[in-house]
């Protein structure tokens, strides 16, 4: 007598074998797979929230009494805000040693104190613990006859230094790689960290010798790195190719996760008008002669600020996984990363530790994205249909 119930379970395993042999999978490795799936975790309600809207939120710095440092950039404001209390404006605004003109990153730097970034004066300004004004370092370093760089900061270290992207052929250039750059304030050298990928980008020409125009644009949805440091000075890489993550030491050492599988995710309308969004709010650099010599100012135009058409540009199918900037390190040394999800949806994380594995995916509440973390927090911001950001203060989620 045939036993039906055993000989069909056989069959049905048998069909699944053969099914995954077909894909070049045993069932050991799907279920190593489905073993490394990662929690997935949300945050709760905010903690705290601050009283206005601001013109623009583009950076936010814990301090160490638990006052969070704010920088409006629209409105010209650096704000000490304790959370649950009260806000007061540090009102030396203007072109002077002890000035701002036009705040935008705030960073961490040894001893308590803050480095701004002043985008109206073309400069970086260390605020000591106490708020005061103190060094300033300019934005552009190099010679026009050499070569020139920006050095917008991505980070900071314990030992004061400061990261950046430098692109390996000129501020102009359209190379598809840059590099990883520490700027040490106390003796002025820059030393390389690393290599990360560019998004690509198309340089169009026009006219003759005597009126030549240059039109470099972004490629939509194009492969690119995204980077981050930790406090302690490592370096966490998201790749594109092969997405994981890995982490540099300025000894010249890697710590590599394993590749991570993703579903790409498709480009529909609402994804294009969605990058479009974002392709105006980059950054303009002006130079101008006051009577006492060059000076150079920088400004960040408003998201949609540009004129670009959808027509401009060439789509893709997908999206890759990662967009620009998605990499930010919290106070325990964990690497989140920005994946990339349709247009509309909650901004999803997924979170690495210092050997690169992940070890969970975080989801933000609704409309919500990531600015910077506390001790034991993180700083969320909103934006209404005036286009004024409304900033957070959460709890971090529990995550191992």
């Amino acid at each position: 007598m045939i036993n039906t119930a055993r000989n069909s379970g056989a069959i049905r395993a048998g069909l699944v074998a053969m099914a995954l042999a077909a894909m070049g999978l045993s069932a050991a490795a799907v279920g190593v797979a489905e073993a490394q799936e990662p929690p997935r975790v949300s945050f709760g309600p905010a903690a705290a929230a601050f009283a206005d809207g601001l013109g623009s939120m583009r950076g936010a710095r814990e301090l160490e009494d638990g006052r969070v440092l704010i920088a409006d950039g629209f409105g010209a404001a650096v704000i000490a805000w304790m959370p649950g209390g009260r806000a007061d404006t540090l009102t030396n605004t203007g072109q002077g040693p002890q000035e701002y003109r036009t705040p935008d990153g705030l960073y961490p730097l040894p001893d308590g104190a803050s480095l701004l970034v002043d985008l109206g004066n073309a400069r970086l300004t260390r605020i000591e613990a106490d708020l005061s004004f103190g060094e300033t370092w300019p934005i552009a370093q190099g010679a026009p006859n050499t070569g020139m760089t920006m050095m917008i900061p991505v980070g900071t270290d314990r030992e004061g230094g400061i990261y950046f992207q430098r692109r390996l052929d000129g501020m102009a250039g359209t190379s598809d790689s840059a590099a990883v750059a520490r700027f040490d304030p106390a003796t002025g050298e820059i030393s390389e960290v690393g290599r990360v990928r560019l998004a690509a980008q198309t340089r169009v020409e026009s006219g003759d010798a005597n009126n030549r125009s240059v039109n470099i644009r972004p490629v939509p949805f194009s492969n690119q790195d995204a980077w981050n440091v930790a406090w302690d000075g490592r370096v966490a890489v998201a790749r594109a190719d092969g997405y994981r993550l890995e982490w540099l030491d300025r000894a010249g050492g890697v710590t590599r996760g394993p590749e991570i599988p993703y579903e790409a995710v498709r480009v529909r309308r609402a994804d294009q008008d969605e990058w479009l969004e974002e392709l105006g709010g980059g950054l303009r650099v002006e130079a101008t002669d006051d009577g006492s010599g060059m000076r150079m100012s920088m400004s960040r135009a408003p998201s949609g600020a540009g004129n670009a058409d959808r027509s401009d540009f060439d789509w893709p199918d997908t999206k890759p996984v990662i967009p620009a900037g998605a990499v930010a390190v919290d106070a325990g040394g964990r690497a989140w990363v920005r994946r990339y999800v349709p247009a509309g949806e909650a901004h999803l994380y997924d979170v690495f530790d210092g050997g690169g594995q992940r070890v969970a995916q975080v989801e933000l509440p609704e409309d919500r994205r990531l600015v910077a973390f506390g001790a034991e927090s993180a700083y969320l911001v909103r934006s209404d249909e005036l286009g004024f950001a409304w900033l957070e203060k959460y709890p971090l989620p529990a995550v191992p």
